[in-house]
């Protein structure tokens, strides 16, 4: 009976170890749906949630979808004459330049485990 009990125990810690890994290697997973092409841009992180970009020389726009299960921000950093700071939102994030400089502008999304940084030119 006590090996029965063992056993059964043995095989209940094993099929946690395993679900335990597959879950863990889960946020590794790189992101999806990576496009970006003049001033626009856009990629989904393994959690479901999208995110966009969209970049004039006068005006960029960064938003986090609702589309997925992403607990963080969405991050944005905008270069015009020289890099701006993160700057970051639950939601979306707006700036404008009235004098026409941006050139390029940074995203990205991050996870507990990582963060990937996607760059986007008008």
């Amino acid at each position: 009976m006590r090996k029965r009990i063992t056993t059964a125990l043995g095989a209940a810690a094993a099929a946690v170890m395993l679900a335990t890994a597959t879950a863990s290697a889960d946020t590794g997973r790189p992101d999806t749906g990576v496009k970006f092409f003049d001033g626009h841009g856009k990629f989904t992180r393994p959690c479901g949630t999208t995110y966009r970009v969209g970049l004039t020389t006068t005006k960029v726009v960064a938003a986090k979808r609702l589309d997925g299960r992403c607990a963080g921000h969405v991050w944005l950093r905008v270069h015009g004459n020289a890099w701006g700071e993160w700057r970051h939102s639950d939601t979306e994030i707006t700036l404008n330049s009235p004098s026409g400089t941006f050139d390029r502008a940074q995203i990205k999304g991050c996870g507990e485990d990582y963060c990937t940084t996607y760059d986007v030119y008008v």
